[in-house]
């Protein structure tokens, strides 16, 4: 959905002494700024409405009734309703002014996670065990899942000799689909997941810029160091008692 090209396309370079902007290449590059991101929430707004839809029939179609002494399944299957719901609510709020390209990427996790768990409490009401569920790219949780690396030598000697580049040691560093993955060890920008950061909060630019949703302060942003809830099990219930609605920065 997206490309490396939006923050190159997207920032532009804080003022020097030698040059400061005209009220005219602010006003241009605001605009510019408010373009793409309104191309893209509005791309995502659709794919969001798209993974809800499809959780709701899957939901549908696979309704459970578990008896109280099937805990495992019945605390899975609580799990996915609630995961369902809040994809919903995040759903509902994508017109609000304050809904950003996170809080949509949110909803498409949490209702794809829905439809992992439901089947999850599944195979455990057949007395089966399922797996965890899918790890997801940090740097753009819509991404597939996580791309492992190799597993490191098992011998002592061999692991001795091997060496770690610092492409490969960056790579290493956050979970990270194939995609993304190849793009750092070849040196590259990844495919990263876009925020709006008012011009207050980006001290030295004119304007709002777009920077990766990992990069906007915690405070401001319930989803900058979760992946968009990916990596949080309490997002459902994050969600659903209104938790997640971020402080907005200065405008």
């Amino acid at each position: 959905m997206f490309r490396r090209w939006w923050f190159l396309k997207a920032a532009r370079p804080a003022p020097t002494t030698e040059h400061h902007p005209s009220r005219r290449e602010v006003r241009e590059h605001k605009a510019l700024v408010l373009g793409e991101w309104e191309a893209l929430r509005d791309r995502l707004r659709e794919l969001a409405a798209e993974r809800v839809t499809a959780a709701g029939t899957v939901f549908q179609a696979a309704e459970l009734r578990l008896p109280t002494e099937e805990s495992a399944a019945r605390r899975a299957y609580q799990w996915a309703l609630e995961a369902y719901e809040a994809a919903g609510r995040l759903l509902d709020r994508a017109d609000h002014p304050d809904t950003d390209l996170p809080d949509l990427a949110a909803a498409v996790v949490l209702a794809e996670q829905a439809v992992e768990r439901l089947a999850a409490a599944h195979l455990l009401h057949a007395g089966q065990r399922p797996g965890p569920l899918a790890v997801r790219c940090y740097y753009n949780p819509l991404h597939g899942p996580v791309e492992n690396a190799a597993e490191p030598p098992k011998n002592r000697k061999t692991r001795q000799r091997a060496r770690t580049t610092t492409r490969e040691a960056a790579a290493d560093r956050r979970p990270a689909c194939r995609s993304c993955r190849a793009a750092i060890l070849a040196g590259q920008t990844p495919d990263v997941l876009p925020a709006l950061l008012p011009a207050k909060a980006a001290p030295g630019r004119k304007g709002p810029v777009l920077v990766p949703y990992f990069a906007v302060p915690r405070q401001w942003s319930p989803w900058s160091t979760t992946a968009c809830g990916a990596y949080d099990p309490a997002t459902p219930s994050l969600v659903l008692r209104g938790a997640h609605h971020h402080r907005r920065p200065p405008h």
